[in-house]
């Protein structure tokens, strides 16, 4: 069996399932993908990086003034999982 390729959305980079870190946003919140609904992938490096906040907001398809509230629940996710 093979490991499924997916994209980052912020490198557009092809990366294996397992290396990148799947998350979901649902009703105002980001979080780890739970099983169900739409979910994207970040790589481990754009996940730290300022680009990353661009683009979660563009697939969020979020308004920007939001975007301090978005960047703590991304650092959250980071640091606890």
């Amino acid at each position: 069996m093979s490991n499924p390729i997916r994209m980052c959305i912020v490198c557009k980079g092809r990366f294996s399932q397992n290396e990148l870190l799947r998350l979901q946003y649902k009703e105002a919140k980001l979080f780890t993908y739970s099983g169900k609904g739409r979910s994207f992938y970040l790589c481990k490096e754009c996940a730290y990086s300022n680009k990353a906040l661009n683009a979660l907001i563009k697939v969020c398809k979020i308004d920007k003034k939001t975007n301090k509230n978005l960047s703590l629940q991304l650092k959250e996710i980071l640091l606890y999982g």
